[in-house]
């Protein structure tokens, strides 16, 4: 009797046993579930983000960016398939898509930069001889807006109308796109104007602008 009563404990045990250890189980897969949802999550809004500067700007991702991209989401729609997530494969693509984002990151700041860079350059140098210079200061700051990767809607419209801003400013300078002031204006703003560069247009120009007085020599 008391050999069947130990017995049938160390069945209930066992059972229990079982009973925890699927429970655990059921623990651990629902928390690699809910990491590889937040992985897809984070996925969406990084595909999101390069559509969205795609969209308003002239910015193309590398095809390096490109291939990784859909190489995470194939990834991603095999663990589907499978209808149950690991947190290995999830680390591994986790970790892989934050290195892309740096990389997207730096792609950004190079599209920027060639895009920007002679506009900004030439706003600043007008910027003292035009009649209003906040002008200039406003299309400078809403182009600025869209420095950084992870830019919002708001940012990439701020640059469009930045851009707009400027190419108007410079067309009321009323000067040709192939004038000799306009290529000396460039030069300035590139810190490589010398007074070789001083033609008689460009002085006639400067002196019917009356703009001896805000232009300075540095040596």
């Amino acid at each position: 009797m008391l050999i069947d009563t130990l017995n049938e404990c160390i069945i209930d045990m066992k059972t229990v046993h079982e009973m925890e250890t699927a429970s655990a189980d059921t623990k651990k897969q629902a928390m690699a579930d809910y990491n590889f949802k937040q992985l897809i999550l984070n996925l969406k809004q990084m595909v999101d983000e390069v559509n969205l500067a795609v969209e308003n700007s002239e910015f193309k991702p590398s095809t390096n960016v490109i291939s990784a991209l859909k190489s995470f989401l194939g990834a991603c729609e095999k663990v589907v398939q499978t209808g149950a997530a690991n947190n290995a494969t999830t680390q591994y693509i986790s970790s892989e898509s934050k290195k892309l984002y740096t990389v997207i990151g730096q792609e950004w700041t190079e599209y920027y930069f060639k895009a920007t860079a002679n506009i900004l350059s030439l706003l600043d140098t007008v910027k003292g001889i035009i009649p209003d210079e906040n002008k200039a200061v406003y299309a400078t700051n809403k182009i600025k807006k869209a420095a950084s990767w992870n830019t919002t809607i708001d940012n990439y419209n701020y640059l469009k109308q930045g851009m707009a801003e400027a190419d108007k400013i410079l067309e009321d300078l009323d000067l040709d796109e192939d004038s000799e002031i306009l290529a000396f204006l460039k030069l300035v703003s590139a810190g490589k104007a010398t007074i070789l560069n001083l033609t008689d247009e460009i002085l006639a120009w400067i002196k019917t602008e009356n703009l001896a007085d805000k232009m300075f020599i540095n040596f």
